[in-house]
C-alpha cells in the first residue's frame, strides 16, 4: 500500500488552482506519467463522474478507471480507482492561505503489479508526486511555457 500526503504553496487564488487541477485534460500538462485521460461519463466533472486514465510508470503502461467520489468546489476533489492494476483512493485539497493556495494531494493506493518492490516503488512514486506538484506550481505561477523549459 502506498500512502502519500504532499503539499505545495501556489501563489494563485483557490478558484484558479481548483479549476486547473480538477480539469482532467490538464493532467497531461502537470502529471508527468499521464499519457491519456478522458472523462467517460460525459457531462462535467463532479460527484459520480467516471474517467479512464493511462499512465506510464517504470516503463509499464498502466490503465485504470475511476470515479469522482467527492467534489466540493474550491475545497476538495476525491477519486476512487475502481479497476486496473492500481486501486485505491486519492484526494486533492485546496486551502486558501495569505498569498495563495495550499494544494495538498493525499492517497492510499494498492500497487498490485509492483508488490515485489513496495518500499522502492513507494519512494519513487512519492518523488514523482513532489516533482508533479512543483510543475503544477510553476505552470500556475509562471505559465505553461516556463514549466516546460524547467522540466528539460
Amino acid at each position: 500500500m502506498l500512502r502519500f500526503n504532499e503539499s505545495v504553496h501556489i501563489q494563485q487564488p483557490v478558484d484558479r488552482v481548483f479549476s486547473f487541477a480538477t480539469d482532467l485534460n490538464n493532467n497531461l500538462e502537470w502529471q508527468t506519467d499521464v499519457l491519456e485521460v478522458e472523462l467517460t461519463s460525459g457531462g462535467s466533472m463532479g460527484p459520480g463522474a467516471t474517467y479512464r486514465c493511462v499512465n506510464e510508470f517504470l516503463g509499464q503502461r498502466i490503465e485504470t478507471e475511476g470515479v469522482v467520489s467527492e467534489y466540493e468546489h474550491g475545497k476538495k476533489c476525491s477519486f476512487t480507482l475502481t479497476s486496473g492494476p492500481v486501486t485505491g483512493q486519492s484526494s486533492f485539497f485546496f486551502e486558501p492561505i495569505q498569498d495563495g493556495t495550499r494544494f495538498t494531494t493525499t492517497g492510499e493506493l494498492n500497487l498490485n503489479m509492483f508488490r515485489f518492490a513496495g518500499w522502492l516503488i513507494g519512494r519513487m512514486a512519492k518523488e514523482k508526486i513532489r516533482n508533479d506538484l512543483a510543475k503544477l506550481k510553476t505552470i500556475l505561477e509562471n505559465g505553461k511555457r516556463r514549466a516546460l523549459l524547467k522540466s528539460h
